[in-house]
């Protein structure tokens, strides 16, 4: 028992003076990287991957896919159930086909406000002129046709099938 303490304290001891010789050639301060016993040239290699992988992890993709599952999500996600659902239903079903100006024109409509949208679609208040496209029309028409029901059972239905329960 004694003789580990013994090895104990010896290998604390040195670990705690070469954190203070390599201390001692700087500020007097012990770096992170000295603290795990990384050399400059380590600690240097290690910074700069560290900040490749930061950049590469922000990097939002372009590519044709992953914006249409960007405008699904965004569709299903306002906030208001019943605009959850008319938007989140009538994305699932027909983003997937729109063209990429019909996109343009679905996320224009998607970059305003959620109270605003349920107005224009709904038929509450006249559409501005920059949002009346035909991807406004197909929206109108979408919930003119009354996809969530017109009763409690079939709004509660509708939920169950868009997983919003």
């Amino acid at each position: 028992m004694l003789l580990r303490l013994t090895a104990r304290h010896t290998s604390r001891t040195a670990r705690n003076a070469g954190a203070r010789s390599l201390a001692s050639k700087g500020t007097g301060e012990i770096t992170p990287a000295q603290k795990v016993g990384l050399s400059d040239e380590l600690e240097r290699r290690a910074s700069e991957r560290w900040t490749e992988l930061a950049a590469e992890h922000r990097k939002i993709p372009a590519d044709d896919a992953v914006r249409r599952k960007r405008l699904i999500y965004r569709s299903k996600q306002r906030g208001w159930l019943e605009v959850d659902l008319l938007l989140g239903s009538w994305a699932s079903e027909n983003v997937a086909s729109l063209s990429k100006e019909d996109c343009d024109a679905y996320e224009h409509i998607l970059n305003c406000e959620t109270i605003d949208i349920f107005n224009f679609i709904t038929g509450k208040d006249p559409v501005p002129p920059r949002l009346d496209t035909p991807v406004m029309k197909r929206l109108q028409d979408y919930c003119a046709s009354a996809p969530l029901g017109t009763d409690p059972e079939g709004y509660a239905t509708a939920k169950a099938d868009a997983n919003l329960t």
